[in-house]
């Protein structure tokens, strides 16, 4: 059954949709003034099968631009589809494919802000995304601006020109189905307190009014490399729980961290890297790729499998050749105890094909 409704958006901008593998996506981005869209809303019944990715850095720092190990000569020698090679058996075979982008992507010479590490990488390698299945980005991290907003409105652009779509902290990305089921992305970099805490619940109250069946939000917070949660991400999770969102995925930490169902809802604190060209040798290799299968029933969301797969991000064990791997064996059970660890929650037993899977109830 199909139900047709002009819904009042309070504030809304529509900015550019996107084809993806399946379904189309748009951006929208909250603006003084109202707006009014009519949705056709999809009372759907099936399941949407979500990929979740960690920190991806396609290209690196300046310095690292000639090195013969570094992001940017290893994909000259070995092409765009190099980096997500070993992932495709999942990103291919999704519904959708989010990723965190970690850097910026322009091809002129820009001044750097005043930081410890500045990433910049070609708009060419939107190429890297396409032909990895990544759809979608969020853009919400502490490295967009690394070379302040020409460096991020030179990555928007690029991502517009090829078709990928993001969202971030002042932006939403609504996905679609081809039955008009909708499911929206929150995005969020480091704390959640004060304007930035008022700018989320305006945008998570938006996409509900949109009609969305599900509301996501992708954190990007903690410390670097703790195995636990923080009380920044606890404060995240504490804001998103209050403002209706039904699943939250973190990174930032550069490490694998936990798993907890906090009110009925799925919160995994830290996937670690993925395509992490900021670093010839990451200090821990270990990471997650996560797959969100989210179930409805005649429109509502009814339960959320996590299938959790132990990554590494390098197909090398004494450098990065940034093509990270599925794991498999004690290695993959290696990484799924880091996980119980931090959390004191087990992700499950882990088995070829699906990973370790949780299934949670929506109550």
């Amino acid at each position: 059954m199909k139900r047709f409704g002009a819904v009042l958006l309070a504030a809304v901008l529509l900015v550019p949709a996107f084809a993806g593998a399946s379904g189309s996506w748009t951006t929208l981005t909250v603006k003084d003034g109202p707006s009014e869209q009519a949705y056709l809303v999809q009372e759907y019944t099936g399941t949407v099968r979500i990929t979740f990715l960690g920190d991806c850095t396609l290209g690196g720092e300046e310095k690292s631009r000639n090195l013969y190990r570094g992001f940017v000569k290893t994909v000259e020698r070995n092409g765009y589809a190099w980096p997500f090679r070993n992932l495709t058996a999942l990103t291919a075979q999704d519904d959708l494919t989010v990723a965190n982008l970690e850097g910026v992507l322009s091809d002129r010479e820009l001044n750097k802000v005043s930081k410890e590490f500045n990433f910049r990488g070609s708009t060419a390698y939107t190429e890297i995304l396409k032909e990895g299945s990544v759809e979608c980005v969020t853009l919400a991290n502490n490295h967009s601006h690394d070379y302040d907003r020409a460096g991020y409105e030179d990555t928007v652009r690029a991502l517009e020109d090829a078709g990928v779509a993001y969202f971030c902290t002042d932006s939403m990305a609504v996905w679609r189905n081809d039955d008009g089921l909708m499911i929206g992305f929150l995005g969020v970099s480091g704390s959640l307190s004060g304007s930035r805490a008022r700018s989320y619940e305006e945008q998570a109250r938006v996409l509900k009014s949109m009609g969305c069946a599900a509301v996501i939000t992708v954190m990007h917070t903690g410390t670097e490399y703790e195995t636990e949660p923080d009380g920044y991400q606890r404060q995240v999770v504490n804001r998103a729980l209050s403002c209706g969102t039904d699943l939250i995925i973190g990174h930032h930490p550069h490490v694998v961290q936990g798993y907890e169902v906090r009110d009925g809802v799925p919160v995994v604190y830290s996937l670690g890297n993925c395509v992490f060209g900021g670093n010839t040798n990451p200090r821990d290799h270990d990471a997650l790729a996560v797959q969100a299968d989210l179930s409805f029933e005649d429109g509502e969301l009814t339960g959320i499998t996590l299938h959790f797969y132990p990554v590494s991000v390098s197909g090398e064990e004494h450098y990065n050749d940034y093509s990270p791997v599925l794991l498999s064996g004690k290695d993959a059970e290696r990484v799924l105890q880091k996980m119980e660890t931090s959390t004191g929650v087990s992700p499950g037993a882990f088995t070829e094909g699906e990973g370790a899977a949780v299934t949670v109830p929506v109550p």
